[in-house]
C-alpha cells in the first residue's frame, strides 16, 4: 500500500481489513510505503506509527529521496516487497471477508494471469460501503487510452454461461483500474513493473493492461473478490503548481503509452482523437520500446483483434468533427455517462474528445463508448448517445453527398437541429434547410461516403 499524506485512519482502516479478513497464511507481510508525506498524523514518531508496531507482519517502508509519486512509489514498494504474488491495493480500501482466495487463485494456477478485484464504493463524505449485488461490466479502452466501465460484450457473456457457476465466473478485463491488481511478484518484474518515465498518476493501469495482454499474459475482473474504495471529488494530491502543471504530467503518461503501443496509423489515429499531445514532450521511450522487444510483445491490431474490438481508423469511412455550416459541431454534451444522452450542438473546438466521431462502414456513429440512437421515429425525436454494445436497428444514418443530409435509415428522417435549444433532432427532409447539412472532418478516398 502507498501513501502520502493519507489521513492514518484511512490506512489503519484498510490494514486492518486485511489482516481481519484474509487466512492468516495466506499473508506473507503487508507493506506500507510512505512516499515522503509531512502530514503530522502519519510522521515518524507519530502515534500511527507506534501502532503499527503493534501488527503482526505489518512493515512500513519510507521513501528516501523525497516524493516520487504514486507510480514511481508503487515501483518502490514492489522491488521492497518479498512475497511471491504482490497484491496492490490503495491505502483508503476495505477488505471484505474471502476478497483474497478467489484473487490470488487464478495467479496460482497461472503464473502469467493478473486480477483485480470487485471494486465497491465507499462514500468519501459518510466512510459508509456501496454495493451492487452482481458485477455485469468489464474495464474497455477508448481511443484516447481512457480506461472505462463497459458492459460484457456478448462473447463474453456466452463464456461465463459456459462455466459451470456463471455469476461467480472471473470476467476476462481489457483494461483495469489500476488501484487494486494481484500479479505474480516475478513476472511483474519480467515485465518491467511501472514506466519509471511516467510521473505522478494517469495512464499507468493502461501501460500495464498493454503489457500483460501483448506479452504473454491474461487479466481477470474477479466478482467473488470484494474490495471497497474510497472515491475521492478531486486528486489529494498535487501534480506541481495548477491545473495546467496537472494537465501536462497525464498527458505526457498518455502519449507514452501511445508512442509505446500504438504502432503506425494507431498513433495517427490517437492524435487525432487528442491533439493536444502532439506537442508534449514524452520524454525518452526507447527503454521501453526496447523491453516491448525483448519480452516479443504482441502489435496492437492484437489487441485489438483479440482482446478489445476498439473500431480502427481503418473500419470508417469519415472521422472528426461533424460540422454545421455555421462552425458548430456536434457534441456529446461534456462526455456524459449517462445512457440516453442527448447528443448536442456546440462550437467547434477541434480538440477531439467529445466532438470526434467515427463514421462507420456499417453506417454507424460513434464516438468513445458511445453510438448515435434516437428516442422515437418521429419528426422532433431526439438522436441520442447509447452504448455501443447495445445494438438496435435505429443506428444506422445515410449520408447523401450531394445535399450533405445524414439520413435516418429506419425512419427515413434527416439530422437536424432543434428550433429552441441546442438538442439534435430528426426532422422531415428538406435539402433547403442549411441546418441539416453536415460536414466531416476526415474523410478517405478509398473509401467513398
Amino acid at each position: 500500500m502507498v501513501f502520502y499524506n493519507e489521513a492514518a485512519s484511512v490506512v489503519l482502516r484498510t490494514v486492518h481489513s486485511v489482516l481481519n479478513k484474509s487466512p492468516p497464511h495466506l499473508i506473507h507481510e503487508i507493506l506500507l510505503y510512505d512516499d515522503n508525506s509531512d502530514l503530522d498524523e502519519v510522521v515518524e514518531g507519530s502515534w500511527f506509527t507506534e501502532h503499527l508496531k503493534t501488527l503482526p507482519k505489518v512493515r512500513l517502508e519510507r521513501s528516501k529521496n523525497g516524493r516520487g509519486g504514486l507510480i514511481k512509489a508503487k515501483t518502490y514498494a514492489g522491488k521492497l516487497a518479498t512475497g511471491k504474488i504482490l497484491v496492490y491495493l490503495d491505502a483508503h480500501c476495505e477488505c471484505n471477508d474471502g476478497w483474497l482466495e478467489p484473487l490470488i487463485y487464478p495467479i496460482y494456477l497461472n503464473k502469467t494471469a493478473c486480477t483485480t478485484p470487485n471494486i465497491d464504493s465507499i462514500s468519501w463524505q459518510r466512510l459508509e460501503i456501496h454495493a451492487p449485488e452482481v458485477v455485469e461490466v468489464t474495464g474497455g479502452l477508448n481511443w484516447i487510452l481512457n480506461m472505462l466501465w463497459s458492459p460484457l460484450s456478448s462473447e463474453e457473456q456466452a463464456r461465463r454461461a459456459r462455466d459451470p457457476y456463471p455469476i461467480t465466473a472471473d470476467i476476462r478485463t481489457p483494461t483495469m483500474a489500476g488501484g487494486l491488481f494481484a500479479i505474480n511478484r516475478e513476472w511483474f518484474m519480467e515485465l518491467g513493473m511501472y514506466d519509471d518515465g511516467q510521473d505522478i498518476w494517469g495512464g499507468e493501469n493502461i501501460d500495464l493492461s498493454f503489457r500483460v495482454w501483448l506479452c504473454g499474459g491474461t487479466q481477470w475482473l474477479c466478482p467473488c473478490s470484494k474490495v471497497a474504495h474510497v472515491f475521492r471529488p478531486k486528486h489529494p494530491y498535487s501534480f506541481g503548481s495548477g491545473e495546467e502543471q496537472n494537465f501536462k504530467v497525464v498527458m505526457k503518461n498518455y502519449k507514452r503509452n501511445a508512442l509505446v503501443w500504438l504502432d503506425g496509423p494507431h498513433l495517427d489515429f490517437f492524435y487525432k482523437w487528442k491533439p493536444q499531445a502532439i506537442d508534449v514532450d514524452a520524454g525518452d521511450v526507447s527503454g521501453r520500446l526496447r523491453l516491448k522487444q525483448k519480452l516479443q510483445c504482441k502489435s496492437f491490431d492484437y489487441f485489438l483483434e483479440h482482446v478489445w474490438p476498439l473500431p480502427a481508423e481503418r473500419d470508417c469511412v469519415a472521422t472528426g468533427m461533424i460540422k454545421a455550416s455555421d462552425n458548430q459541431c456536434l457534441d456529446n454534451a461534456g462526455g456524459s455517462d449517462t445512457f440516453g444522452q442527448h447528443l448536442q450542438i456546440w462550437g467547434c473546438h477541434n480538440l477531439g474528445n467529445n466532438q470526434f466521431w467515427m463514421y462507420r462502414k456499417d453506417r454507424r456513429i460513434m464516438g468513445l463508448l458511445y453510438v448515435f440512437d434516437v428516442d422515437g421515429l418521429t419528426p422532433g425525436s431526439n438522436v441520442i448517445l447509447v452504448w455501443i454494445d447495445h445494438m438496435s436497428d435505429k443506428q444506422y444514418f445515410d449520408y447523401d453527398t450531394k445535399t450533405q443530409q445524414l439520413v435516418h435509415r429506419r425512419s427515413g428522417l434527416c439530422v437536424d437541429r432543434h428550433a429552441t435549444s441546442r438538442d439534435v433532432i430528426i426532422n422531415t427532409c428538406d435539402s433547403y434547410r442549411t441546418n441539416q447539412r453536415w460536414t466531416f472532418q476526415y474523410t478517405y478516398p478509398d473509401r467513398p461516403l
